[in-house]
């Protein structure tokens, strides 16, 4: 190489070492900043803490692992493939965030909650059978901290406790198999709390769950010359995770900030036991 052309190679070399030292100084700059953006977010976020116990999934059968639940006035839902899942671990964590704050109400303890998770594997394959499932119903514990919620630990009796009542109906003819719409009826009675503004009431059955608000619940409690709100939710029995059978578990929530104290949020369960009427659950 010619002295005209070293010095041309060099200055290009001295170029790319340039730029490269440049781009790699920006990256290592933009890490801790995209950190504490994230920490500023989560003081600004409510956080239950799923804690799965993957001893007892099932993980060469499921598909993904469906976790939803229903906290501080908002749903949360993740679908979490098994592939995307550390098989050296005996334990997954889901962080489930919503707004500390909305314009429902505003989250404190002891708040209730609920969590369920679902093991998904061949829907079509298992369609009319029961996915295992696991859920766990609590109170908020800390505002500025998560909240842990085990599910799928050693000594749950939620999914026997399905399973027996489904077990218990697979063969009842009267029990409705033929319908194809599920209606759950919600109850909220309000005699204690007849100054409230607005509230918001949830249903989950299935990993699926409906809501409403409600505007003015004075307006309607004085419309209906009753102390309690109602309303019913029709859930297809088809769902992307199966069929909703006799015996599931559902869950239902209240939440308004007129309702604290006791809790801005209450819960309650129950399992599905008609087909041709709806079930209902006082959810407070």
């Amino acid at each position: 190489m010619d002295r005209k052309g070293y010095n041309k190679f060099l200055y290009i070399f001295i170029i790319i070492s340039f730029a490269s030292s440049i781009l790699c100084i920006s990256t290592l700059s933009l890490e801790p900043a995209f950190s504490q953006k994230e920490v500023k977010e989560d003081k600004d976020k409510l956080i239950v803490k799923a804690n799965i116990n993957l001893k007892n999934v099932d993980m060469k059968n499921t598909k993904f692992i469906r976790v939803i639940g229903f906290i501080n006035g908002e749903e949360v839902k993740q679908d979490i493939p098994i592939s995307s899942i550390d098989k050296t671990k005996n334990k997954l964590d889901v962080d489930l965030k919503v707004n500390k704050k909305n314009d429902i109400v505003e989250a404190s303890t002891p708040d209730e909650f609920f969590v369920c998770a679902y093991q998904v594997g061949d829907v079509k394959k298992n369609y009319n059978s029961l996915a295992k499932f696991d859920c766990n119903e609590g109170d908020i514990l800390s505002t500025s901290k998560p909240t842990p919620a085990r599910l799928f630990q050693l000594g749950s009796q939620v999914y026997e406790k399905t399973q027996a009542v489904y077990g218990a109906n697979i063969n009842n003819t009267g029990s409705g198999s033929n319908i194809d719409k599920v209606k759950i009826k919600i109850l909220a009675p309000l005699a204690d709390k007849k100054d409230t503004k607005k509230l918001v009431i949830a249903a989950m059955i299935k990993g699926q769950i409906q809501s409403e608000v409600i505007e003015d619940v004075k307006a309607e409690l004085d419309k209906s010359k009753s102390s309690t709100i109602q309303r019913t939710f029709t859930f297809d029995r088809d769902t992307d995770i199966g069929k909703i059978q006799i015996g599931d578990r559902y869950h239902a929530c209240v939440a308004s900030d007129d309702l604290s104290p006791p809790e801005g949020q209450e819960c309650e369960k129950r399992v599905i036991k008609h087909f041709d009427k709806s079930n209902s659950l006082p959810a407070r």
